[in-house]
């Protein structure tokens, strides 16, 4: 009986070892071109988006790029300038406020283990680049990755899971 017990103790503690441990992502399995295809939120404004707007994001030896439509919905089609040249206060309005569902960042990135770490160095958002870097949890599924960022310390738990395919 005693055999048993401590057989079973051993068996879970390996279990744990081996199937509990995030597997390391390297800078050559992150290399290349992806596509945001599904973005998963927790916590209290929990939501769960199958089909992100167009997006294009690009690492390849120790920098990325990201370019992505925010939001469940197309952004708003504006109206032709009467002259492109000449935008009035209204159309130059309209066209900014297109543009802020919209990510745009590109900078240097860093992946360690398990973990993605993004250094911003232009930006659509300055506070962005000026910011602290962005560190995030990765994990492979074939030719998805998955990018997992938690709430800061100090704020309501959540977590948002970003899925990257990759193109082809």
């Amino acid at each position: 009986m005693k055999r048993t017990v401590i057989f079973c103790v051993v068996l879970a503690a390996l279990s744990f070892v081996v199937f509990g441990q995030t597997k390391s992502v390297t800078p050559a399995m992150l290399d290349g071109v992806w596509k945001i295809s599904e973005i998963v939120t927790t916590g209290a404004n929990a939501a769960t988006n199958r089909s992100p707007q167009p997006s294009l994001v690009i690492f390849t030896k120790g920098y990325y790029s990201i370019l992505s439509v925010n939001g469940t919905q197309p952004r708003p089609k504006v109206a032709q300038a009467k002259d492109p040249a000449k935008l009035t206060d209204a159309e130059k309005l309209a066209r900014y406020e297109q543009w802020s569902p919209f990510t745009a960042n590109s900078g240097t990135c860093e992946i360690k283990g398990a973990t993605l770490t993004r250094r911003p160095i232009v930006a659509k958002n300055e506070a962005v680049m000026t910011g602290p870097s962005v560190t995030e949890d990765v994990q492979m599924e074939g030719d998805s990755l998955w990018l997992i960022a938690k709430s800061a310390p100090g704020q309501p738990a959540s977590e948002t899971r970003t899925k990257l395919t990759r193109l082809k």
